[in-house]
């Protein structure tokens, strides 16, 4: 298995703005710094034989575009810019960037090819390297997931990492993560859940405070698949009314329609 890095946890800035980690020749992960922007978001850079995927642009307070150009420098691969979701600090950055898929759900849906969502799982095929696309509205509107054939890894974005899993509309969250667990047991097989960003400490289900640019003794980014299936069966078992339920690993924190904490 990959080691991961020491991430810049805001505790000894590096000064630099993202910290970069290739997980392997083609699959670049980016963290924004915490001294930039407390949200400190993760970002996929996935690279194939005729078109790289950048997954998110981050809160816009740091020069993103500067770096995917690095990274991309003497490949020849059209750039496609799109998001995990629409929240600001994933979408931030979009103005860097010449060409970016459209926010809302109807045009993720619309230049991915999802004809029925959020029911339907289709392909982006980076050359020589598929994707799965999985529309996982609840945590917002237009949450697609993103599975990576390759190197199996599941890159799930504010649906599922170490931290506050927020959750607006949670009948359609319950749907959408039992539908990414039922995905996965119909023979795909995750090596890594990968979210973007990390607000638990590693004292099992103690978060950061919010707003917190310092995450002293963080948890690690990577969950292990089995993650994925506890948060479904948690879910499951809550029914149909929304509950606060705090896991050695996540959160599920429900919001109002005016997005305060139920």
């Amino acid at each position: 298995m990959t080691t991961f890095p020491a991430w810049d946890d805001g505790t000894t800035p590096t000064g630099s703005n993202h910290q970069i980690h290739w997980y392997d020749d083609r699959t670049a992960i980016i963290r924004q710094a915490l001294h930039t922007n407390f949200e400190g978001p993760f970002i996929y850079l996935l690279l194939g034989s005729e078109r790289a995927l950048l997954l998110d642009t981050g809160t816009g307070h740091a020069d993103l575009r500067a770096v995917v150009d690095e990274l991309l420098s003497g490949r020849d691969l059209e750039l496609v810019v799109a998001h995990t979701h629409g929240h600001g600090d994933h979408v931030g950055g979009d103005a860097q960037f010449d060409t970016v898929v459209g926010r809302p759900a109807e045009e993720v849906a619309q230049y991915f090819g999802i004809t029925a969502w959020p029911e339907q799982v289709v392909q982006f095929d980076l050359g020589e390297r598929i994707l799965d696309v999985i529309p996982i509205p609840g945590h917002h509107p237009s949450h697609v997931a993103f599975y990576d054939r390759p190197t199996r890894l599941l890159l799930t974005g504010d649906s599922l990492y170490p931290g506050r899993l927020y959750v607006p509309d949670w009948p359609a969250f319950r749907a959408s993560i039992a539908r990414l667990a039922g995905f996965v047991a119909a023979g795909n097989p995750v090596e890594l859940v990968l979210g973007a960003h990390i607000e638990m400490s590693q004292q099992p289900g103690v978060d950061f405070a919010m707003g917190a640019d310092q995450h002293p003794g963080e948890h690690e980014l990577q969950l292990d698949p089995a993650v994925l299936t506890e948060l479904a069966e948690v879910l499951a078992a809550a029914g149909e009314t929304p509950q606060r339920i705090v896991r050695d690993r996540f959160i599920v924190y429900p919001l109002s329609a005016t997005g305060e904490p139920l």
